[in-house]
């Protein structure tokens, strides 16, 4: 169902947000069983009565869910917070199960099709499946990624300077496809943070980070947003190479055309130099002369473990079909030695880190290989 229950570390992280934002009422429109709810409570006063508390919470917290299941459970985890509050201060547990009744706001209630509820913030971990999107949007085409559509669709629910305070996959921050997206989320708010948290949880490997955003009231459009931090100052790779997907989806395109030299990721060797690949293929399309870098798409966030850009040069005098789970990087100028320095920046330390800071995917995009700066002190020679 594409629900993943926010975990403890994710929740602390959004209750301190939620303490330095001026808010009373809150919505979480996908609530399942209430970690962010509980997360607004963390910052809202209590009562002198647990029925005062109670009473008051129930107005101010909103949270709809297509499963009762976890409505229910949602209720009532805030109800025991509740009490949790007030044992702490007095010792004791007044507790009746008349006072669920006041949670009237916490319903079962699909929020794609849900009137807008004005809130001071929206707290948010949306599904992460993906989905068509309605025809009237303008930054996707096909399917995508339902978090991108539910987070801008809860800005309906925020009041003019309202906030919200989302936890997305880190693709709609990294990913090239998402561009559109970003400059939507630009168009509609003051984006006020943008923090990378790793992997969602032991059981999820997916990375995500936290957006806080501020939606527009009469004041004028926020500055420049970081969705990155290391962003290029001087020169990049793109400047010296020309970064391409290799051209061939093997599964899918004919064995028609020239019989080539075929190049897969499989038959790299982990890193250096290799020779014209001794596996063959007729293909029509696209094909790249040596010298040049290989480079295996499939890259994980290292975290300082290994090299991300893990790229291998490719010599010969014959042109190469290139199979499309690999990047090619050919000088602009030509020359083996560009090709060697270019090997030399990806196993660098900086490198890793510019990379984990751009593109937290699970696999590398031409744009972030082309966007890593050219920091080694001189533009590559072309012999």
């Amino acid at each position: 169902m594409g629900a993943f229950f926010t975990p403890s570390r994710l929740r602390a992280k959004v209750t301190e947000e939620l303490r330095g934002i001026p808010a009373e009422t809150f919505l979480d429109p996908t609530c399942g069983a209430g970690d962010l709810l509980l997360a607004a409570t963390a910052s809202m006063g209590i009562g002198s009565t647990v029925e005062d508390t109670v009473r008051d919470w129930g107005m101010k917290l909103h949270g709809w869910d297509l499963h009762g299941e976890f409505v229910q459970a949602a209720c009532r985890r805030i109800l025991l917070f509740a009490l949790k509050r007030h044992h702490d201060i007095d010792g004791r547990f007044d507790s009746s199960p008349d006072l669920l009744k006041h949670f009237t706001n916490i319903e079962r209630c699909d929020a794609r099709v849900r009137n807008p509820a004005q809130v001071d913030a929206v707290v948010l971990n949306p599904p992460f499946t993906r989905t068509q999107p309605k025809k009237s949007c303008n930054w996707a085409q096909g399917k995508t990624s339902n978090a991108a559509i539910f987070l801008l669709d809860s800005l309906k629910h925020v009041k003019p300077q309202g906030h919200i305070v989302a936890i997305l996959p880190d693709s709609l921050r990294s990913g090239s496809n998402f561009a559109k997206w970003r400059a939507t989320v630009e168009s509609k708010t003051n984006v006020l943070k943008v923090e990378r948290l790793g992997i969602f949880d032991e059981y999820t490997d997916i990375d995500v980070f936290l957006l806080v955003a501020q939606t527009r009231g009469i004041g004028p459009a926020g500055g420049p947003v970081p969705w990155w931090n290391k962003s290029p100052t001087g020169k990049t790779v793109g400047d010296f190479f020309e970064i391409r997907v290799g051209a061939v989806v093997d599964n899918r395109d004919p064995h028609t055309g020239e019989d080539q030299p075929f190049l897969v990721a499989r038959d790299l060797p982990s890193t250096g130099r290799m020779s014209i690949p001794s596996r063959r293929r007729h293909f029509a399309g696209r094909v790249f002369k040596p010298p040049f870098v290989a480079i295996r798409r499939t890259s994980r966030p290292s975290e300082g473990a290994s090299s991300r850009a893990a790229g291998v040069v490719v010599t010969g005098s014959e042109n190469v079909a290139v199979d499309n789970h690999l990047l090619v990087a050919k000088p602009i100028d030509g020359g083996v030695k560009a090709c060697n320095e270019l090997i030399k920046l990806f196993n660098a330390p900086a490198t890793n880190d510019i990379l984990d800071d751009r593109i937290s995917c699970r696999h590398l995009t031409v744009s972030s290989v082309k966007q890593i700066p050219w920091n080694m002190g001189s533009e590559p020679s072309p012999t």
